[in-house]
């Protein structure tokens, strides 16, 4: 079986400020999460990058983890998300897992 986990940062790409509150951008994932599949798990972290110019950004970020959910979800969900969240990226991250429910 195939696990997503999405790193969503929450800062706008244009103004490099987080502009929707991270209660508010829960709600905009659960609605799109629930779009396309029946259910994911949403973490609250605190991310950290450097730009090439050599800026250190530290943004809030959600980190979803997705099952029983295919390549081809995974991208339409990614796609809504960017434009939600006005994204440039968002880091997808792919294991092949064990998992199963009881």
């Amino acid at each position: 079986m195939e696990k997503y986990t999405l790193y969503v940062g929450l800062n706008d790409k244009d103004t490099k400020t987080q502009l929707i509150s991270t209660l508010e951008a829960y709600k905009i994932c659960n609605n799109i999460l629930l779009h396309y599949t029946d259910g994911a798990t949403i973490f609250e972290a605190n991310g950290l990058y450097r730009h090439e110019d050599g800026t250190l950004v530290l943004e809030k970020t959600l980190r979803i983890e997705l099952l029983f959910a295919t390549k081809t979800i995974i991208d339409k969900i990614v796609a809504d998300l960017k434009v939600a969240f006005n994204q440039e990226s968002i880091a997808v991250q792919k294991q092949v897992i064990d998992s199963y429910l009881l």
